[in-house]
């Protein structure tokens, strides 16, 4: 199997090691991979799901160090900020009533990693979920717009949307990681943490059951959707790997191992927008560094 360029270039990235723009960009420019994620999706970004899939791809892009350097990507991004930034945060529909948990904080996330220049755009996400983003049963969401408790089944009913708390958590550890700590960040941080953890990383609290079926399944990157890899990865940044709580979904990835050593991508999402970067069923490179890095 041959390692795309954009693989080797997240690899060195994350060891540390030094690269130049010049060096980074011609690594971005022998990838195949890059080649498939710049094609210009096919939908018009004036519908919601055209400008999705727009979010869809820069969601990927942002897995890969240096792509907010290239300008399709960089108009892409202004493009996404345009046609869903509401002051209050983020609706791909360009209203209140409109605004959904997972875009608001799939939007927000996207802007931290791709190093997005106007903070304010980017605190409004992030004030969004403080504010109203719900770690907890039985609480009553204030939140004036009506797609978050009736589209999609609701994010904010008597139970939150499990995904919705997962990439709440995810924003608000890239942002203190990025900006800097608030005594309400660590707060809310710590909490939905915790919730996490009381669901044992994947499953009901009513029955020793997944929440749900795609949870358990290796993807990534990762969509709306979250799994145990994504989880885990949220819960080892914090130094909580080691939590009892974490053992049952580590077992899980390690009895997925092939017996030729690899790991696999068990299933591909969305795909008129998203662009696989391992082929489903097969040895994943992509996805067996993901693994190796939390239980290698």
């Amino acid at each position: 199997m041959i390692e795309d360029s954009a693989l080797s270039l997240k690899k060195a990235y994350e060891k540390g090691e030094v690269i130049t723009l010049k060096e980074a960009q011609k690594m971005l420019g022998e990838s195949g991979l890059i080649d498939k994620l710049l094609e210009t999706p096919k939908r018009s970004p004036d519908t919601f799901v055209g400008i999705r899939a727009y979010e869809w791809r820069l969601l990927e892009l942002s897995e890969i160090p240096f792509t907010h350097t290239l300008e399709k990507v960089q108009n892409w991004i202004e493009l996404l900020v345009d046609k869903s930034y509401i002051h209050e945060g983020f609706s791909l529909e360009g209203n209140k009533d409109n605004l959904l948990a997972c875009h608001n904080v799939l939007i927000t996330t996207i802007l931290i990693k791709m190093g997005y220049k106007d903070k304010k755009k980017i605190d409004s996400g992030i004030d969004w979920i403080l504010k109203y983003q719900s770690v907890e049963r039985g609480k009553e969401c204030t939140w004036p717009g009506i797609d978050l408790y009736r589209r999609f089944g609701g994010c904010m009913k008597k139970v939150p949307c499990y995904y919705g708390i997962v990439k709440s958590m995810i924003a608000l550890n890239e942002y203190k990681k990025n900006f800097g700590d608030s005594e309400e960040l660590t707060n809310k941080l710590n909490q939905g943490l915790e919730y996490i953890l009381e669901h044992k990383v994947f499953k009901r609290l009513s029955v020793d059951k997944p929440i749900e079926d795609s949870i358990i399944l290796n993807f990534y990157p990762y969509t709306y959707r979250s799994n145990i890899i994504e989880i885990l990865s949220l819960l080892k940044a914090n130094s909580l790997m080691e939590n009892e709580s974490c053992s049952d979904a580590i077992k899980i990835l390690k009895d997925k191992r092939r017996s030729d050593g690899y790991w696999q991508a068990d299933i591909s999402y969305m795909k008129s927008a998203w662009i696989d970067f391992d082929i489903p069923k097969k040895p994943g490179l992509w996805i067996n560094y993901i693994i190796n890095g939390l239980i290698g």
